[in-house]
């Protein structure tokens, strides 16, 4: 440690010091950028696996089986299924055929023995249970809005009912009188707190003539045949909708069950049954208090903290500072990778709120468990809400899995084809922007196409997203575009072709063009730097290996554990180092023997390049023609070797004649009159030339090779240089600001 105690270097001083130039670089581009990218990599995997875990933590096994027994009881095993419901008389008789022998079962002798108590909790079959009651509503609207009559048919027809409208909703009651009020028993509820329902036709929402079916047999019954006996289901009848919820105490879990029918103003009814298997998480996150519940919520806890360290990652890099004064990098928002990134952090927070509101709607809610005999609408525990909150949580953990898993490709970038893979969707983001407008433009004139000329005979088309199904489906080969033609077969042909080509052919044709165009350019790119870049990764990983054995003294422990080893490998080494200096000396020898005058070092740009040793006479003398620098050599003429070879007539006799002050070259038997060299002499001239320009050309590209390696050289010295300037600039703004904090303490 002999620079201990000198001053300090300054200034350029540092770069002159070897020790400290290494130091510097390894803390740069060593041993702490591999242990930063590594941890970057360790808690990304940590993150993607706890999501992962989390949103697989639902044992859906058990879920598809629940929910498929609840759908074989009421629907698809019931003496009547739900498909067959097409008019009002099919619908009572679902109702009193399959529904109720869902939910009283096939032997109903019990609830008329005079002992029968209604239970508080129905029960179903094997472990299920009915939570609370069940609960029909219908949504009716006024006769004569949204319709119109035509002015010749008015007289027949003086009533008319549209579509469905929140606006028009019949609100009035009717029906029989009740003998304890005198008012109408059918009575419609204000439906403020519950959700609305989305169906095929229209949104409807909540409230509405409702009648709840309890536990008690028996009064069910009644109450469904008083309700058919009043015509409950009317003409301005758009919706209905039957709801309840089965528990069973197995598995801990309810089942909230919907079966929803649509009336069209035209009589055709449209039925749909909606199974959805909610757990105790889904209300409470800790309702059970057990081991998985606690872990599932400090889960949640954890990728909470992980979303927070991501977001103020993210700000960090569009976000900087000019003195003390904040500004926004708006080239950030311009990388496809980083608008990727916020997606998906945006949609784990989104998803964070769904379950908070969900857990707060839940919270709200109470099953009622008493008196059997006191049970009415207003005792209904209505968890749709909640099913439709969970139904929009697990689609968005779908979509945010595909976006999360996507997003793992940055931090395998190492790989070369994955940075390829980065760099082309990078390259090409622009390009694709642009493909998608127009794709977008395509799709939907094809799918208003179908919607309107198909949408009134086939079910497929019957609206504009049905429509957008089909054209999806055609992608994976899953559409049948047979129906179309058979259906229409001229509109349908046409439309069939437009689709075909502007979309097969066209489109995807541009698709492909643009990302391979795109990876043509970052291969190239790649091939450039991927030298380099494997020549750093390998240099990071050998500084990270001398510090790992610097630090553990490897080599001594191995040394003094295994010396015979650790000798004979040191041997084997030398031997070995012996042998390549060995054989460079004799690849420098024999090329000195090939040229004794070349300066191997510069290859073909060497200036000794197009010279050749001095003969001892009958030459043409280079000194004399051309240069005096050299008594040992002359230009190398290729084929002309003697002035023998040369005519006295012509040029070139004349040129030499002066050259060298004599009288006129002898005269050739063979030359023509004229004085112009034979067709042989002028052949060997050319040869001559040739040979100096091919010499001239070698030595140029030789000279460009020795200046490219030297200006490599120089890149690599200054991007050291660059790096050993960039960490010094931190610790000189580490120490300005020690200085500062230092300064302003005292």
């Amino acid at each position: 440690m002999g620079d201990q105690g000198g001053p300090p270097l300054t200034g350029l001083g540092i770069l002159v010091d070897e020790k400290r130039v290494n130091d510097l670089l390894t803390q740069k581009t060593g041993v702490k950028a591999m242990l930063r990218s590594g941890c970057n990599l360790a808690l990304f995997v940590v993150f993607l696996l706890l999501f992962t875990v989390l949103a697989l933590s639902e044992p859906l096994g058990d879920h598809r089986a629940f929910e498929g027994y609840l759908r074989r009881r009421f629907d698809d095993a019931a003496a009547m299924p739900l498909r067959e419901v097409e008019s009002v008389s099919s619908f009572w008789q679902f109702l009193e055929t399959s529904f109720m022998a869902g939910l009283y079962g096939n032997d109903t002798r019990r609830f008329y023995f005079p002992t029968y108590v209604p239970a508080k909790l129905l029960e179903i079959e094997s472990g299920n249970r009915l939570l609370g009651v069940a609960r029909i509503r219908m949504l009716k609207i006024n006769p004569n809005e949204g319709c119109s009559v035509a002015d010749r048919l008015e007289s027949y027809f003086p009533t008319c009912y549209g579509p469905y409208n929140p606006l028009i909703a019949d609100t009035d009651s009717f029906g029989p009188p009740d003998e304890a009020t005198g008012d109408a028993v059918f009575q419609s509820y204000g439906g403020s707190t519950e959700s609305t329902v989305s169906g095929e036709l229209a949104d409807y929402f909540g409230g509405g003539f409702m009648e709840a079916f309890t536990t008690n047999h028996n009064l069910t019954s009644r109450t469904i045949a008083r309700m058919r006996q009043y015509d409950w289901i009317g003409p301005g009848a758009r919706a209905i909708f039957l709801d309840w919820t089965v528990y069973n105490f197995n598995l801990g879990c309810y089942g909230v069950c919907r079966m929803m029918f649509e009336i069209t103003p035209s009589g055709a009814w449209i039925s749909s049954f909606s199974v959805d298997v909610l757990m105790q998480r889904h209300l409470n996150p800790i309702a059970n208090k057990t081991a998985g519940d606690w872990l599932s919520l400090l889960g949640e806890v954890i990728l909470v903290l992980f979303v927070l360290r991501y977001l103020m990652e993210e700000a960090s890099e569009f976000v900087g500072f000019k003195g003390w004064r904040p500004y926004i990098k708006w080239d950030y928002f311009s990388d496809a990778w980083n608008l990727l990134d916020w997606l998906n952090l945006g949609m784990m927070i989104a998803t964070l709120g769904m379950r908070i509101s969900t857990w707060g709607l839940a919270g709200n809610l109470h099953v009622y468990i008493g008196d059997p005999a006191k049970t009415s609408v207003g005792t209904f525990t209505d968890l749709s809400g909640v099913a439709a909150n969970v139904r929009i949580i697990h689609g968005m953990l779908a979509f945010n899995m595909v976006l999360t898993w996507f997003k793992a490709v940055k931090y395998i970038s190492i790989l070369p084809y994955i940075t390829t893979f980065m760099q082309t969707v990078s390259m090409s983001q622009r390009a694709l922007s642009t493909f998608v407008v127009v794709l977008g433009c395509l799709v939907f004139g094809c799918m208003l196409a179908y919607t309107v000329a198909f949408g009134q005979q086939m079910g497929l088309f019957r609206t504009v997203w049905m429509s957008f199904v089909f054209l999806c489906r055609s992608f994976l080969g899953n559409a049948d575009f047979g129906q179309v033609y058979d259906h229409s077969p001229m509109v349908g042909a046409f439309l069939i072709l437009f689709y075909v080509v502007g979309m097969m052919f066209v489109v995807l044709n541009l698709f492909y063009a643009i990302i391979i165009s795109a990876l043509a350019d970052v291969r190239k790119e790649e091939d450039m730097k991927s030298g380099k870049k494997l020549e750093q990764t390998a240099g990071k990983a050998r500084d990270l290996w001398e510090a790992f054995s610097n630090q553990f003294r490897l080599l001594q422990r191995f040394r003094s554990s295994c010396p015979g080893l650790y000798a004979r490998i040191q041997i084997r080494k030398k031997n070995q180092l012996k042998k390549e200096e060995e054989r460079d000396a004799e690849c420098m020898r024999r090329e000195f023997a090939k040229r004794p005058n070349a300066a191997l070092a510069l290859g073909p740009g060497d200036p000794s390049k197009g010279r050749k040793p001095k003969p001892a006479s009958n030459s043409i003398n280079a000194e004399e023609a051309f240069s005096d620098s050299d008594d040992a050599s002359e230009v190398d003429l290729g084929p002309l070797r003697n002035k023998a070879q040369l005519t006295r007539g012509g040029m070139f006799g004349d040129t030499f004649g002066e050259l060298d002050g004599s009288t006129p070259m002898l005269t050739d038997a063979n030359a023509a009159d004229n004085g112009e060299p034979p067709p042989e002499t002028i052949h060997l001239i050319i040869q001559a030339t040739r040979h100096v320009v091919d010499g001239v050309v070698d030595r140029t590209f030789g000279a460009r090779g020795v200046l490219l390696g030297e200006m490599k050289e120089s890149e690599a010295v200054l991007l050291k240089v660059g790096n050993v300037l960039e960490v010094l600039g931190h610790r000189a703004r580490d120490l300005e600001v020690q200085q500062k904090q230092l300064l302003g303490s005292r």
